[in-house]
């Protein structure tokens, strides 16, 4: 094997061999990355009837950026296009956050910058509260968390090994079709010679997601041979699975074609260029006062602090393409706006601006289908689950295990960073991702993605596991009719997991058939709803509904005798009308919001909720109704 991927500093193989040996391994100690909660695949008839949003998406993709190399610098959120009342919402949310039961994590350092502006910085909690996994610290010996602690990053290593990737690939070093054994020989072990570095950075190589490197291997090399030989799981390309293997296989071929470790080719091409002075691997002594605690790990025999959490990444010394990247939120900020800025940050160039959109764009549609995964070459992208209200099929980046996140939303120059030590004092407590989703969605509401238009009508979607109806009756005419249902909507809906559905009913509620419709807006192309049900994010559009009564599902008996429309009964007589907001147990976006519902047969208007007596004869059954 080449010395230059094997050299690491830090814990020594003779170290990890008494540990190993002196105490067992508890099964919740293995560290498996940190990926998207699992989730169920949606019904075949969801993932069919998601509408396609990609038709009208902006003609210039949002992530071709050929900004100015903007540097950051503090502003007023109203200067940034940001609510600053609907910001002073997010003291709270963290509050809540660490007084859960119990607390998702000990403590936090939040920051918000748009259009290259740091409108909010907070810090709450406790860098370090806990003396092991039972007993607290006095309260004299904590330490409270602050704006600039320095938090164990995690899988938000990854970018940065995705970043040093894309640099050599700029520099002509590999491609991303290359075979990663051209570069790492034994890589070919166990059938992988055609595995590519971009199957790699988009996790669909077919590699495991983990495998215990720290106790089931005496030292650094043997460890590394583990990853290069690994059996795949799946056929390349095939599925999608969330791979720290991958990654620390990239960081292997970055020390191989650099000639230098990952630690200092990460110091040497990104963060000094990019002046992120406190960005680092194996943070020194002295700033161990300033980093927060993770986890008490039986395994060790002690509270981990300034070193890095995961078991794997320490066992390599600390340095590894998957994990032991320490940061401040400040710093990760300007990682975040450098990508904002098209590769640039101020008079630094870390990447191309094309090659920016090339991490950005999705590369696995085809292989995780309606409602799956989306990665981009290291970026991890629509990513519902921690996105939350700022979720579109551009939004990035990555989350990390021990509590940590970065969202990029480049539709309105938006970063969103939370650093948290949710493993402290123990990971079977870490329950970060419903923090991070109201963090996010907070700021889509200061930013004021949901449209004025629909905020005083009703809303729902903003809770899990439920179902929501809005229902009116109306008295269709039993002959010569074309009536229709005519909607303001809004909607923004984890894709083929929360639906709204628009329905009508001929028999007092006994059966709903789905109304099939368009969804129409000014500059966009429209968006046809075949049978009746949306979700996905929206375009963040507000759309004018127009929805045929008419029975379209192909059912018997109607009870029409009007004419046809487009082949299908027309509705007559007494006919509810119904909107079905369901959601599924996890995660969710801004929700569906409906501003004026019309029926209307012609030039006869039969409802209209701009009517006080129209808008009275709404029955909302888990919509919430603001006006």
């Amino acid at each position: 094997m080449d010395h230059r991927i094997t050299r690491r500093t830090g814990l020594t193989a003779t170290a990890l061999a008494a540990t190993t040996a002196a105490v067992g391994l508890p099964a919740a100690a293995f560290a498996a990355g940190d990926p998207a909660p699992y989730k169920r695949s949606p019904a075949a008839e969801s993932a069919r009837s998601a509408p396609s949003w990609r038709r009208g998406e902006p003609h210039r993709h949002p992530w071709d950026r050929r900004g100015s190399g903007k540097t950051l610098r503090e502003a007023q959120p109203g200067a940034v296009s940001l609510d600053a009342e609907t910001l002073e919402e997010l003291p709270g949310i963290i509050r809540a956050g660490l007084e859960f039961d119990p607390p998702r994590f000990a403590g936090a350092s939040v920051l918000i910058a748009s259009q290259a502006g740091i409108a909010l910085e907070h810090a709450d909690g406790y860098a370090l509260r806990w003396k092991d996994a039972s007993e607290e610290l006095p309260e004299d010996q904590r330490i409270p968390a602050r704006t600039d602690t320095i938090y164990d990053l995690a899988s938000i290593s990854k970018i940065f090994t995705a970043t040093a990737v894309m640099q050599l690939v700029e520099q002509g070093e590999l491609a991303l079709d290359d075979t990663v054994s051209s570069y790492l020989p034994r890589f070919a072990e166990n059938g992988k010679g055609r595995v590519t570095v971009q199957q790699l950075l988009t996790h669909v190589g077919g590699l495991p997601a983990f495998i215990n490197l720290y106790s089931a291997y005496p030292d650094v090399p043997s460890r590394l041979d583990a990853v290069l030989t690994v059996a795949p799981k799946t056929p390349a390309g095939t599925e999608y699975v969330y791979s720290d293997l991958g990654l620390i296989t990239l960081g292997l071929v970055v020390e191989k074609l650099s000639g230098q470790t990952l630690d200092a080719y990460v110091r040497e091409h990104i963060t000094e260029p990019l002046g992120m002075h406190e960005t680092m691997y194996n943070p020194p002594a002295e700033l161990r006062d300033r980093i927060a605690a993770t986890e008490y790990v039986e395994y060790y025999g002690y509270l981990v602090r300034g070193h890095v959490h995961d078991e794997n990444a320490y066992s390599l010394g600390g340095v590894a393409g998957h994990a032991g990247v320490f940061s401040t939120a400040r710093d990760l900020a300007v990682l975040g706006q450098m990508f904002l800025g098209g590769g640039r940050y101020g008079n630094a160039r870390i990447l191309k601006a094309e090659t920016v959109q090339d991490m950005y764009t999705d590369r696995i549609a085809e292989i995780t289908g309606v409602g799956g995964a989306r990665r981009g070459l290291g970026p991890e992208l629509e990513a519902w689950f921690y996105h939350a209200g700022l979720t579109s099929p551009y939004s990035g980046a990555h989350t990390g295990f021990t509590g940590t996140s970065l969202v990029i939303d480049p539709l309105t120059d938006t970063i969103v960073i939370m650093l948290a030590n949710s493993v402290h004092p123990t990971r079977e407590w870490s329950s970060t991702s419903a923090t991070r989703r109201e963090v996010s969605t907070c700021v889509a509401h200061a930013l004021g993605l949901v449209p004025e238009g629909v905020r005083s009508g009703w809303r729902a979607g903003q809770e899990d596991g439920t179902t929501a109806t809005l229902t009116a009756a109306v008295d269709l005419p039993t002959a010569g009719g074309a009536p229709e249902l005519r909607l303001d909507l809004f909607s923004h809906l984890e894709t083929a997991y929360d639906m709204l559905a628009v329905e009508a009913s001929q028999d007092q509620g006994s059966t709903w058939i789905p109304l099939a419709g368009t969804l129409e807006a000014k500059h966009q192309e429209s968006v046809a709803v075949p049978d009746g049900q949306i979700t996905g994010w929206g375009r963040r559009q507000l759309w004018n509904g127009v929805f045929p009564l008419v029975d379209s599902s192909g059912s018997a008996g109607s009870g029409s005798d009007g004419p046809e429309s487009g082949g299908s009964p027309v509705l007559s007589g007494e006919v509810q009308i119904r909107l079905a907001m369901t959601t599924d147990t996890a995660t969710r976006g801004l929700g569906a919001w409906v501003g004026r519902i019309q029926v209307a047969d012609g030039r006869d208007t039969l409802l209209d909720t701009d009517r006080a007596a129209d808008r009275e004869q709404i029955v909302a059954d888990g919509w919430v109704d603001a006006g």
